[in-house]
């Protein structure tokens, strides 16, 4: 139930974004997933995803780790927004 409402909350911040920015976020996730050396999770199944792929690839990370890379991201797209 709660990974089921997680990818809720992740699709619905995803879903805030606008095409452009949809892009932006997962070229810097890509960046996360390198510098975090996350293997759960493929950079290439990251470009292609949809904004609901997104989310249950995010969560194959962990829930909390999930949100803090999204949060973090939102930020460095300029959606502080969605962040408060």
């Amino acid at each position: 139930m709660a990974s089921f409402i997680s990818d809720f909350g992740l699709i619905w911040y995803l879903r805030e974004l606008n095409k452009k920015e949809f892009m932006k976020f997962k070229d810097f996730l890509i960046q996360e997933i390198l510098e975090l050396k996350l293997k759960q999770v493929s950079s290439t199944k990251v470009k292609k995803a949809s904004r609901e792929d997104l989310a249950n690839l995010l969560l194959k990370c962990g829930e909390n780790q999930a949100w803090d890379m999204t949060f973090r991201i939102l930020q460095k797209i300029n959606r502080k927004d969605l962040t408060e």
